[in-house]
């Protein structure tokens, strides 16, 4: 598990991200975690005190990534853009299961 801590950051006018409240993640903490990877990968643990599982970290270039905060994140920690937040990261191996529903619609 990794530690450390950041301010959350907001997108400004940015496409499809605009609007979303991240925090970055360095090539170091990245590599630290999944040694040589350069594609979305999946992590959990805690923003605070606030525990998550099966969120992607998002190659954003040069080794960087960014976690997106949805609002179930930030209101669990209760902070917005510029407040620093305390992470811990770990990889999450747990397999991404797709919705039920949607694979018996894909079947038919």
């Amino acid at each position: 598990m990794i530690k450390f801590t950041t301010a959350i950051l907001k997108f400004g006018l940015q496409g499809e991200k605009t609007g979303w409240s991240y925090i970055k993640v360095s090539n170091a903490v990245a590599q630290t975690l999944f040694p040589d990877n350069k594609k979305s990968f999946r992590v959990k643990e805690k923003l605070d005190e606030f525990s998550f599982k099966g969120v992607a970290l998002l190659p954003i270039g040069e080794g960087v990534f960014i976690m997106a905060l949805n609002a179930t994140m930030r209101k669990g920690i209760g902070k917005q853009k510029g407040a620093k937040v305390n992470v811990q990261l770990a990889i999450d191996k747990t397999p991404y299961l797709l919705n039920k529903t949607l694979i018996v619609c894909l079947e038919d």
